[in-house]
């Protein structure tokens, strides 16, 4: 590598390391893109929030393909080249997605985005690692990365705020364009001809596995995002989409064991690292996809505005940060990996607890916003030990498959967490509506007060029958609104259980030591 050389003389120093790391978040904030307001995006495109769903696990299994390709396309162009073909490819795709709200249309959109998106942006994390002058540079530079992911998707939709307030969702996409013109320039600006990779030919792809990983993920995850919906084993489609995963995901590996030159090898799961980091992020990912069902609750129950929601949000955000800052003093001074665990997810089983104590018909900022701080800074104490754990004791030729099976495990994990919600949350919330409704009957006098009370104020300027269905209206939404708050205080029950066990299972476990290296 000569990274020295890579920029244009007359760029200073200092300029460098600040550019990179802007170039960094665009290709991050496409993850977020659809979700920054998934009303006014399902209203657009006429679909529900499965649809929605399915199209951020669509781009999600994209970019864990095309990390085991990633290389190869890094290493065949300059880093100039590099940086302006994938950010033009990136911009004309974003206009596409900005002209179109077919969703057929989307869906090919946002495969193209999983490819394109991740190459763009891939790029700046090696250049950014060679611009930081200390022997902690890999450490600094994945704390860059993971920040932006995990704040990315309140700091995407402040951005794109007044888009969504006072146009439409094509001005919102076409916001989104401007930051990919923005790495477009840096790309001119910053960098020469040079190399910083040996060149390596784009021949001999394994295609063939690409696609076939690429299908098992896409069915697998289709199964699960539309079980709910479609009635489980009960729909040809979820039989046919859980076939073809069994049947691509075989051929993959047949494919793999039988390949000269196979892009996965099977050998990482040899490392406990590799087993145990799955078996935690499979843990994390569910507790931590808790918050959606509290951001829920503040629209549905609560019926917050959706900008007040996302500036709530930032209490959340500025606790990952504080977190991710601890995970970086830990990560330094080489602090064990079961103290960094166990407190992470011991703040997790606190969190969890805190918030049962906070699902009231109506609730302050000073109730709700310290287990917001709280859930953020466990989240950042945690996750970027993680991605290093897992990675840690596998042999240096493996540790690029390490890191894509990572992101794998977070690609089923995010499909299994939200499909888990949604199951628990409808089960429960029929469960505990079926019970209040039961208790609505005329010799219940609580019942009867509020009925009077409710129906009098309606019949003074209403007819009767208008009356009637008014305040039946309003009992059905004081019954909704109490059994989400309810469901939502057994599954944090449970969560602060799995959370809690977890933590004094870490304590009876003695990981290996975590190991900063490079993950791709």
């Amino acid at each position: 590598m000569q990274h020295n050389t890579i920029y244009h003389k007359w760029v200073p120093q200092w300029l460098k390391l600040p550019l990179l790391v802007l170039a960094l978040f665009p290709h991050l904030m496409l993850l977020s893109l659809l979700h920054s307001n998934s009303a006014f995006t399902s209203s657009f495109m006429d679909v529900d929030s499965d649809d929605i769903q399915y199209l951020l696990i669509l781009m999600y299994g994209t970019f864990v393909v095309t990390l085991l390709v990633l290389q190869r396309f890094m290493a065949y162009f300059s880093v100039k080249y590099y940086v302006l073909l994938m950010s033009s490819i990136s911009v004309i795709i974003l206009y596409a997605l900005s002209v179109t709200n077919n969703y057929q249309v989307i869906l090919v959109i946002r495969f193209l985005e999983g490819i394109f998106g991740l190459l763009e942006g891939a790029i700046f994390l090696p250049l950014i690692i060679a611009e930081l002058k200390t022997k902690h540079a890999k450490v600094i530079a994945y704390l860059f990365m993971y920040t932006i992911m995990l704040t990315g998707g309140t700091v995407t939709t402040s951005l794109l705020k007044s888009s969504i307030e006072n146009y439409d969702f094509r001005h919102m996409i076409l916001m989104m364009v401007y930051f990919h013109v923005f790495v477009l320039v840096i790309g001119i600006v910053l960098f020469n001809t040079n190399r910083f990779f040996p060149k390596m030919p784009l021949y001999q792809l394994d295609t063939t596995s690409w696609f076939l990983l690429w299908a098992c993920l896409q069915s697998g995850g289709y199964a699960i995002i539309y079980g709910k919906r479609l009635m489980w084993f009960e729909s040809d489609t979820i039989i046919m989409s859980l076939f073809i995963f069994l049947l691509s995901g075989g051929l993959f590996m047949l494919k793999q064991r039988n390949s000269k030159r196979p892009i996965f090898h099977f050998e990482v799961f040899s490392s406990k690292n590799v087993i145990a980091g799955m078996i935690l992020f499979f843990i994390f990912y569910p507790i931590r996809s808790g918050l959606n069902n509290v951001y829920n609750i503040m629209a549905t129950v609560w019926k917050w505005p959706w900008d007040y929601i996302v500036n709530i949000q930032y209490w959340n955000v500025a606790g990952t940060f504080i977190g991710i800052f601890l995970s970086g003093i830990c990560l330094v001074r080489g602090i064990s990996s079961r103290i960094v665990f166990f407190t992470g997810f011991l703040l997790l089983a606190i969190d969890c607890a805190w918030f049962t104590y906070t699902f009231y018909p109506d609730t302050t900022l000073s109730t709700i916003c310290p287990p917001l701080f709280l859930q953020g800074a466990a989240q950042g104490l945690l996750f970027t030990p993680l991605v290093f754990f897992l990675i840690s004791g596998t042999p240096e030729e493996y540790v690029s498959n390490a890191t894509a099976l990572g992101t794998t495990t977070r690609f089923w994990t995010t499909a299994i967490s939200y499909a888990l919600m949604q199951n628990l949350m409808l089960f429960l919330t029929l469960k505990h509506s079926d019970t209040l409704s039961a208790n609505l009957t005329d010799t219940n006098p609580v019942f009867y007060n509020q009925w009077s009370q409710i129906f009098g104020a309606n019949i003074s300027k209403l007819p009767v029958n208008d009356s009637l269905s008014m305040t039946a209206g309003a009992f059905k939404a004081k019954i909704t609104a109490q059994s989400i708050l309810l469901s939502n205080m057994e599954i944090f029950t449970g969560l602060f259980w799995l959370a809690l066990i977890t933590a004094i299972g870490l304590l009876l476990y003695h990981p290996v030591k975590i190991a900063v290296r490079n993950i791709m």
